[in-house]
């Protein structure tokens, strides 16, 4: 998430998604913040458990600098890309972490009991509107959010001006009609990582739901069992979205394409679109810096007011109701949210989740294109997050591989599909 956004850009994304912040008193949050500073000597020890292992590092230098003005305090960081088994993992040994990375709406739900609440916090006034349904239960909340994310089709825009496409594609039609552009310029369209399971059962199998007019509503009316996923009215769209990328792209050998895979790809120009988000922009530009890109959102109808961006939360920092120093794991948020823009948004380059941080050029043109929508309110949710079960996505993953592989029909990967949702539901 990282180059072309303006300060001004992204005042108009802590206004337009996000209107109703205000700006609370900076004074009060600093001056709770300056109260902390006088932490006893009792030697304390935090334990961290996280995700986004691409910024293990920058997440480890920032525990430093805490520690360093916190002399009294050591934060023990573990840094995963499976949290939530981990999770499990050390709360079943006894060994649960104070503070830990949750996702929101379902996650949140099934956690919340052992979460304190932050909704007393002074940082909380300045949390986006966008970030609070996810970690709100009972009017209470539980999550310091990080970041705001978005994805979409990130595009090569000098492939898209060689193949003719002058404008993005906002409607079905139109996506087919750029497939096709790029086909006779000879430019293959996709690369797509469909050997992940996030890429194809969460990010793709999001729109379709997330596009429902009331996904919460809609996933209460599956699991309650009034509503079928079969019914979905975006589902063909979602099909033939995923058509398009199998024909214009690496056809059944898309199984076998990694991230990693993908990201070169279309850092070296081979392709001219992937799936996915602003967190790709420094691993392309890791591969090539001069890469020329822009994000769209995903259709999945010939009506071009339908289409909008998922943005979400990824992910928020909860601190253990059973911790010992749950007084000192606020002090330590409240620090963070303090020193937000020198870590969350130059450091780790997240799109700011506080309306008293400001993103910065270096957040990229990803980042520019999603506040695009933001600003329009083009905009629809991470619908995952609703979800009945966490990591149910890798359960989902796996017919949506054997229709791309061409042994499911498509009738029969959305049956089983719905099995797997009933299941889930029933346990």
């Amino acid at each position: 998430m990282k180059k072309l956004i303006s300060g001004v850009t992204v005042i108009a994304l802590s206004a337009g998604l996000l209107a109703g912040c205000g700006k609370e008193n900076s004074e009060s949050s600093a001056s709770s913040t300056a109260g902390n500073q006088g932490s006893s000597d009792k030697k304390i020890t935090l334990k961290l458990l996280q995700g986004k292992p691409e910024i293990a590092d920058k997440t480890k230098q920032m525990l430093a600098d805490y520690q360093s003005e916190h002399p009294n305090v050591t934060i023990e960081p573990e840094i995963t890309p499976d949290v939530q088994t981990r999770l499990k993992t050390l709360f079943a040994a006894g060994e649960a972490p104070d503070i830990f990375f949750v996702k929101g709406y379902t996650d949140m739900g099934l956690w919340r009991d052992r979460l304190v609440d932050l909704t007393d916090e002074a940082w909380m006034s300045q949390a986006l509107p966008t970030t609070l349904p996810g970690m709100t239960f009972d009017g209470k909340k539980y999550g310091f959010p990080i970041s705001i994310e978005g994805y979409g089709f990130v595009y090569n825009k000098d492939l898209f001006a060689k193949a003719g496409i002058d404008k993005v594609p906002t409607t079905l039609t139109e996506l087919k009609q750029a497939n096709e552009k790029l086909k006779a310029a000879g430019i293959t369209s996709y690369s797509e990582a469909y050997k992940e399971w996030w890429t194809l059962g969460q990010h793709l199998l999001n729109l379709p739901f997330a596009y429902a007019p009331d996904p919460a509503g809609y996933a209460k009316q599956l699991n309650d069992g009034t509503a079928k996923i079969k019914d979905n009215p975006f589902m063909n769209g979602f099909f033939d979205v995923l058509d398009m990328t199998v024909k214009y792209g690496s056809g059944v050998e898309s199984l076998g394409v990694s991230y990693d895979t993908e990201i070169a790809n279309f850092a070296t120009g081979k392709v001219a679109m992937i799936q996915q988000g602003v967190w790709a922009l420094q691993p392309i530009l890791k591969v090539n810096p001069d890469v020329n890109m822009g994000m769209f959102a995903i259709p999945l109808t010939d009506n071009a007011s339908d289409t909008k961006i998922p943005i979400s939360v990824p992910n928020y920092y909860a601190i253990n109701k059973e911790s010992k120093n749950v007084d000192e794991a606020k002090k330590f948020l409240d620090w963070v949210h303090k020193n937000g823009q020198k870590y969350l948004v130059d450091s780790f380059q997240f799109v700011p989740a506080f309306a008293d941080m400001q993103a910065t050029d270096q957040l990229g043109p990803l980042a520019a294109d999603m506040n695009e929508y933001v600003k329009n309110d083009q905009i629809i949710p991470f619908a995952f997050f609703l979800w009945p079960a966490p990591g149910i996505q890798t359960q989902f993953v796996k017919p949506l591989q054997a229709y791309v592989g061409e042994q499911l029909k498509k009738e029969q990967a959305i049956d089983d599909i719905q099995k797997i949702w009933s299941g889930a539901v029933k346990k």
